[in-house]
């Protein structure tokens, strides 16, 4: 039993988030295990969005560790769902490796659907690892950093919703 509780306070306060800006979105259970959830605008089109992300999945991403998967639809990184008349045009997915002394693999998810003129982007990841209670805000960097890196032509917008909670304000 000593065993088992020493290995999950490891989990717990191991930490390989190597930014500490993004990493302060510590996420603790909010989805049975760490997790982060959120809706990012861009005014690219669906398609547009998705190509971007798709490329710089293909790419390994800014540190070389996402790496897409196959869709049920047998395609790499993202699947097309127009022809299906869903409310989401695009559904996609990677897989981050952390880096650091410990690695560990998280799943990054992405739908993106039209909104007014430009898309809305909503982005998950999830520690693959059971016993991820806090994550020292890996799951949050999983998608911001991705994002964050492609050269949005106006940039973009994040909202939260409830996951991977903001820092508490310093006093």
């Amino acid at each position: 039993m000593k065993t088992a509780l020493a290995r999950l306070l490891a989990l717990w306060v191991v930490s390989a988030c190597p930014d500490a800006e993004l990493c302060a979105f510590n996420d603790c259970g909010s989805c049975g295990n760490a997790c982060c959830k959120l809706l990012i605008k861009v005014t690219e089109s669906p398609s547009e969005a998705m190509e971007m992300l798709n490329a710089s999945m293909h790419k390994g991403g800014p540190d070389n560790a996402y790496a897409p998967s196959m869709t049920y639809e047998g395609t790499s990184g993202f699947a097309d769902l127009t022809p299906y008349g869903k409310p989401v045009d695009f559904i996609g997915q990677a897989i981050h490796t952390t880096t650091g002394e410990n690695a560990f693999d998280d799943s990054v998810s992405f739908t993106i659907a039209p909104s007014g003129s430009g898309s809305e982007i909503e982005a998950f990841s999830y520690s693959l690892i059971a016993g991820a209670y806090c994550d020292d805000g890996q799951n949050y960097f999983n998608i911001v950093y991705l994002v964050d890196s492609i050269e949005w032509s106006a940039g973009y917008t994040i909202k939260q919703t409830g996951s991977c909670p903001a820092p508490a304000a310093k006093k």
